[in-house]
């Protein structure tokens, strides 16, 4: 019996059939390893490489020359990209052409705009804060400010969403923007314009003397210029007087793990090491040692949660392992793997696990992935076993031991386990509490009240601000008569409104010095009556900060 002559047509179903199992294999395999990741010494896998990247664009060229429908074909290899990555670790991937800038900028020191941060409310840009440094802030716009009109365009009371709104304002340097404005107490609207500029945008967001004795460092990410922002800010610290630091390394996701290698090589003794790397082949296999004197040589205390990830934990561990800090809060992230960005020819962006890292004790914190886990669940994981509330919820016997270099145990293989464990803060604040945070009206009466003392808060300075807003009892009432007159159901009398109004207070005082001080004023006020930092202290006064990290002397 003789197979039946194919048709084209047949041809084509068949082509139609493979193409999902051939773009996903080929395009991964032939253009992303192929094009930058070759081993000219290993001639057959080459061979394997340059083969498939030949059917890939064979393959393409037939799809869009002779396929039945229209299909578009950067939207197909899109696709098939990211079917092929799925296969391998949850950290590398692709960024198309028109993500790959913002992607890349990320880890910058700065952007090119005004420098405002802002919300849309009620189809209103208000001014949230305006950013120390940046064009916004000299060319006079206040937070609270409403913009009514950019370059003669109304914007207000019109649909417009946030991407629209930034395509507005930013823009090359030197460049102007005009912007009408509403401001409160002005008949008029009031006419500026902002010559664009750099903005900067600092990876150590604070930086402050706690008390007489102790500074306080607030990483937010590893950028471009963390190391040098973070070597200053001790410098300054140290000459205040600062014996004991708390580095704050919460809900920071990491970034260039030579920005972390310096930071901790300006906290441990000289040729400690601080982390080592396992990739293929030599480029991607190294060991990072200390190599200087330590610039502080005082108790350190670190502190963490489930959002610290990658570069901070490569701190954290080198520290931990080496007995140089007490590590205070919640078990990181688990983030154990390197990534390097590659820039392909479109401009697109290709982020690629390169190696695994180590802790000096050898440890992999690298969390679970693959089939069957769900590694993005992995933080609401946590929540709902109980483990942000109670450390004994982790399970241990699951994880591999190791030892620091004062013979404590330590664990790998999902996160660094704080020292000192400090509990998710579950006090229930009611109804009344959650709907004036969820409908931002706390955030709007904030707005209103340092737009209405704008000058007298200026004039008076954080600290007064600090000292004395506490002591205002018409804050409460203020915000009730402010939050019914926009809407919200008066409240109703209970027996913990006087907890309540502690909270609201506070919540209150941390949003107008958000907007009047930015990043420095909200740690100032929001740190006052934070848990880790009052445990942070706790351990300091009580002498444990002293005993457990300065054990190791530096050589003189």
């Amino acid at each position: 019996m003789t197979e039946p002559k194919s048709t084209k047509k047949d041809n084509l179903l068949e082509l139609k059939a493979w193409i999902p199992l051939v773009i996903g294999v080929s395009i991964g395999i032939g253009v992303i390893i192929g094009t930058h990741l070759r081993s000219p010494s290993v001639s057959s896998k080459r061979l394997a490489v340059d083969s498939n990247a030949t059917k890939f664009e064979k393959l393409l060229n037939y799809v869009d020359k002779y396929y039945v429908d229209s299909v578009d074909i950067n939207d197909l290899t899109q696709k098939a990209i990211d079917h092929v990555l799925d296969d391998l670790d949850p950290h590398t991937i692709y960024v198309p052409p028109t993500e790959a800038d913002a992607m890349a900028s990320r880890l910058e020191d700065g952007f090119e705009g005004v420098g405002i941060e802002f919300r849309v409310i009620d189809d209103t840009l208000k001014v949230v804060s305006v950013m120390k440094g940046g064009p916004s802030i000299k060319t006079g716009i206040r937070a609270g400010d409403k913009i009514i009109t950019v370059n003669g365009d109304t914007i207000a009371g019109k649909l417009i969403t946030n991407s629209e709104i930034v395509k507005k304002l930013r823009g090359k340097k030197g460049t102007t923007v005009d912007v009408g404005i509403r401001r409160k107490k002005e008949n008029d609207l009031l006419a500026f314009s902002i010559t664009r500029g750099k903005v900067p945008t600092p990876s150590v967001e604070s930086a402050y003397m706690l008390d007489e004795e102790t500074g306080y460092i607030k990483i937010s990410k590893f950028g471009t210029k963390t190391y040098e922002e973070f070597h200053n800010a001790l410098l300054n610290l140290k000459s205040d007087g600062m014996y004991n630091l708390v580095l704050d390394l919460r809900d920071n996701g990491g970034g260039f793990l030579g920005q972390a290698v310096k930071i901790a090589d300006d906290l441990l003794p000289k040729n400690d090491l601080i982390v080592y790397t396992e990739g293929k082949g030599k480029e991607f296999t190294e060991k990072e040692f200390s190599v200087r004197r330590p610039d502080f040589n005082g108790p350190i205390i670190v502190l963490v949660n489930e959002r610290s990830a990658s570069a901070s934990e490569i701190v954290t561990g080198a520290l931990q392992d080496h007995d140089r800090a007490v590590i205070v809060g919640r078990r990181t992230y688990g983030k154990g793997l390197v990534q390097r960005q590659i820039r392909l020819k479109d401009n697109s962006l290709l982020r690629l696990t390169i190696s695994r890292y180590y802790t000096p004790s050898g440890r992999s914190i690298q969390k679970p992935y693959g089939e069957g886990i769900s590694y993005d669940d992995d933080i609401n994981q946590r929540y709902k076993s109980g483990e942000l509330f109670n450390k004994d919820s982790i399970k241990l016997d699951k994880m591999p031991q190791f030892k620091t270099d004062a013979d404590r145990i330590v664990y790998g293989g999902g996160g660094i386990i704080p020292d000192n464990f400090v509990p998710l803060d579950t006090t229930s604040m009611g109804i009344y509490y959650y709907t004036l945070e969820h409908t931002d009206m706390l955030r709007d009466f904030a707005l209103d009240y340092a737009s209405d003392r704008y000058i007298t808060l200026q004039e008076e300075g954080l600290d007064s601000f600090i000292n004395s807003f506490d002591k205002d009892a018409n804050i409460i009432p203020a915000l009730e008569k402010f939050s019914v007159e926009n809407g919200i159901t008066k409240r109703r009398k209970k027996h913990n409104d006087q907890i309540i109004n502690n909270y609201l207070t506070h919540r209150v005082k941390v949003l107008i010095a958000r907007a009047m001080w930015g990043d420095e004023g909200y740690y100032k006020v929001v740190n006052t009556k934070d848990p880790m930092i009052k445990e942070a202290k706790s351990l300091i006064e009580k002498g444990l900060a002293t005993q457990d990290t300065i054990q190791k002397k530096t050589e003189g």
